[in-house]
């Protein structure tokens, strides 16, 4: 593994991801009792999460990053970079899902207004199901490339 992909540097990465996660569940557990305050919680919390998943995207992806490495060292793992690389694809589809969700709640009318947050929270839910998933695969990945166990990150 390079200087540039340290442990260190990738943990970091994954913990992003994670408390990106948590931060959103946290503001979707609110109660829906003041839909604005609701909304623009969920609101932040998305727009957060859209910027860890690109953020994550852009530092994993390309010649020299991570996965073009992992291609390098263990080019048995290939088949594997590939799903990493669909679960990106997946990731940014559903993140961005879920900011269109979140942007018409602002203009649903008000008796609209809980239907249009249930549809919410379930867009946010598959997101963090994927984002789940793909952590656990990248630290599978990462484990059978460099024997290293990214550990489990709080």
């Amino acid at each position: 593994m390079t200087e540039s992909h340290d442990v260190a540097s990738i943990r970091s990465r994954r913990e992003a991801l994670l408390r990106a996660a948590i931060g959103l569940e946290d503001a979707l557990a609110c109660p829906l009792g003041d839909a604005e305050k609701w909304r623009r919680g969920v609101a932040k919390a998305t727009d957060h999460a859209v910027e860890r998943v690109e953020e994550h995207v852009n530092l994993t992806e390309g010649p020299g990053h991570i996965l073009d490495e992992i291609r390098t060292v263990a080019p048995r793992l290939d088949h594997r970079v590939r799903q990493m690389l669909v679960d990106h694809e997946e990731l940014e589809k559903a993140v961005h899902a879920l900011k269109t969700a979140v942007n018409e709640l602002s203009y649903a009318p008000e008796d609209q207004a809980e239907e249009q947050a249930i549809k919410v929270r379930n867009k946010a839910v598959e997101m963090m199901g994927l984002m789940a998933r793909h952590r656990q695969r990248g630290a599978d990945l990462v484990y059978e490339a460099y024997h290293v166990d990214l550990g489990n990150s709080a």
